[in-house]
């Protein structure tokens, strides 16, 4: 049975609420987004400051504008949300490393738990969605397979990472790669138990959506990070197609995704 690519019907109470924890978020990024793109004075200089070179302004209001946009369109908000999830990931690391306060690292998880609070009301596939071990479209043995080897490919990558980080061996470089990307050797233990527990709950079948939605925020924090610093291309490139084959993978195994994710009609 195929399903809908439209949003599943919920009720008034339901609804509502949803439309209106949704809009609280998208406002706010639209606004964020479009004050990036006309450079304000008051954004040139808090970008400066969190070590960004004034140059990436314009592509950060870009990427941010677009992705608000694609979650405001009701086929495509799902969409929108994994990209919006990315770039939140992004802001996080960049506190992080700025070592801003609890508040400033906390606003861009709180803003991300709005996106997707809005869409949990507005579409009550989300909730289904999100246990993505419990299915009852099936798929071939090809394509689960497919995705099984497409799917372990990002795990192996971020479990390598996770341990290296956690075990810091001398000779590996761990330390200096942090110092050189601008992080204090403090913070490297908590990231290593994030990204692995990120990685974890990606790996269990009933979690799986959820783990994806989680690295996605991590791998946005490694792309900031490497925006930040100006690494060449490959290395800013690197987490995107890692966060690819995450969802590639998942899109391969649980059939259920073709009707969230809008890549056909």
């Amino acid at each position: 049975m195929k399903e809908s690519a439209q949003p599943a019907p919920v009720s008034k109470k339901t609804s509502w609420p949803g439309l209106v924890i949704s809009a609280l978020p998208a406002l706010f990024l639209l606004f964020d987004g479009v004050t990036k793109l006309i450079k304000t004075a008051d954004v040139v200089e808090t970008t400066v400051r969190l070590g960004y070179a004034e140059s990436v302004i314009l592509g950060l209001g870009v990427v941010l504008t677009a992705c608000t946009v694609i979650y405001v369109i009701p086929r495509t908000a799902v969409l929108g949300a994994i990209l919006l999830t990315g770039y939140l990931g992004g802001a996080v690391a960049t506190h992080v490393r700025a070592g801003s306060g609890p508040f400033p690292i906390l606003f861009p998880v709180i803003i991300g738990a709005l996106l997707w609070g809005g869409l949990f009301l507005r579409d009550e596939r989300i909730s289904g969605y999100l246990q993505s071990g419990i299915q009852t479209v099936s798929v071939s043995k090809k394509a689960l397979w497919a995705g099984i080897i497409i799917s372990a490919l990002p795990i192996l990558n971020l479990l390598f990472a996770g341990v290296m980080k956690l075990a810091k061996p001398a000779g590996f470089g761990v330390v200096e790669e942090f110092g050189r990307l601008g992080y204090p050797e403090n913070v490297i233990l908590g990231i290593g138990i994030l990204e692995l527990a990120c990685t974890v709950v990606y790996i269990i079948p009933r979690a799986s959506v959820l783990g994806a939605i989680l690295l996605v925020g991590y791998l946005g924090g490694a792309v900031a990070t490497h925006v930040r610093v100006g690494d060449p291309l490959s290395n800013v490139l690197a987490p995107i197609l890692l966060g690819a084959l995450a969802w590639g993978g998942l899109y391969l195994r649980d059939a259920r995704l073709r009707a969230l994710l809008p890549l056909r009609s």
